[in-house]
């Protein structure tokens, strides 16, 4: 009790290690309680991401691509990103809200914007420590002065899908279910139909011009096998002598089917944007000089992004 009074510079040496030892075990201890291959993002200085499917490492949750790019995919398709470099530039708000600036060679006519680093948090999202070899960057790429004149159509898909449209596979599924719907319609109707034209009574044959048996014919539907009546009307031919008749004709195309074949035309028309959306080859579909790959000419470019754990 009485040691704790003196100056540490008074106690002897070997008394001085002895009452220090408790505090610096304990440090050893509480840094060997991190896993091997979990790490803080504050000490990591650099990260070096591949793509063409380069995956990240992973232990709770599924591996993600090193590099994503998260633009229009029309804008993705023009340069797919090879390696990217990201420089730890310090913490924000905490020491875990890591800030970094990414550098990846691109042609001209392309820029950097965000560029956000995603990293596997070792225990749970909000675990300091992250997995080693679990972080990727989801980049966005902006059209630069150069590649709107470039790819003028390409500017106008971005602008107007900027994320790649989640939309239009929306409109494809209620064009389908509204498509099929107008199908069942168009059967049933026939069906329907047909089932009358069975059921109705046939008129018999007017013989009167005709010869005894099977030569006779309805005058009102032109030659037969007997004659033809100089008093009928010519055609369309009205009243109820002709109404069997009509009902004999069966079942036309009319206002649904021509409702099922425009559905049809705007689904395929549809189905046919989305998939070159999806596939970042829209701009081709689209009219315009454009042209179809971007300049051999590189230079570095540059974004900033923070820190997200999964």
């Amino acid at each position: 009790m009485y040691l704790s009074l003196l100056p540490l510079h008074l106690l002897p040496l070997p008394l001085l290690s002895l009452l220090l030892a408790p505090s610096s075990s304990s440090a050893a201890a509480a840094a060997s309680a991190a896993p091997p291959n979990a790490i803080l993002l504050s000490d990591v200085q650099s990260l070096t991401l591949r793509g063409h499917g380069a995956l990240t490492t992973h232990r709770r949750v599924p591996a993600i691509p090193q590099l994503r790019c998260v633009s229009a995919p029309a804008l993705c398709a023009l340069h797919p990103v090879d390696v990217m470099r990201c420089a730890n530039h310090g913490a924000a708000y905490d020491a875990h809200d890591v800030q970094w600036s990414c550098t990846a060679s691109l042609p001209p006519e392309l820029k950097l914007a965000s560029t956000d680093v995603v990293c596997e948090g070792y225990s749970s999202p909000d675990d300091p420590y992250v997995l080693k070899g679990s972080c990727g960057v989801e980049y966005r790429l902006l059209l630069t002065e150069a590649g709107e004149a470039r790819f003028p159509d390409v500017a106008v898909a971005a602008a107007g899908a900027p994320e790649g449209a989640p939309w239009s596979n929306t409109a494809a599924v209620l064009f389908g279910v509204v498509f099929a719907a107008v199908c069942m319609i168009i059967i049933y109707s026939a069906c329907v139909n047909a089932r009358d034209n069975l059921n109705a009574p046939r008129r018999p044959r007017d013989n009167r011009w005709g010869g005894g048996g099977g030569g006779g014919f309805d005058p009102g539907f032109g030659p037969g096998g007997g004659g033809n009546d100089p008093y009928d009307p010519p055609p369309p031919y009205p009243g109820p002598k002709y109404s069997s008749a009509a009902r004999e004709q069966g079942w036309r195309p009319g206002f649904w089917t021509g409702a099922a074949t425009g559905l049809a035309a705007g689904y395929a028309a549809g189905s046919r944007r989305s998939g070159q959306e999806r596939s970042g080859s829209s701009y081709e579909s689209r009219a315009g000089p454009s042209s179809s790959s971007v300049s051999s000419a590189r230079y570095e470019g540059t974004g900033f992004g923070s820190t997200s754990r999964r």
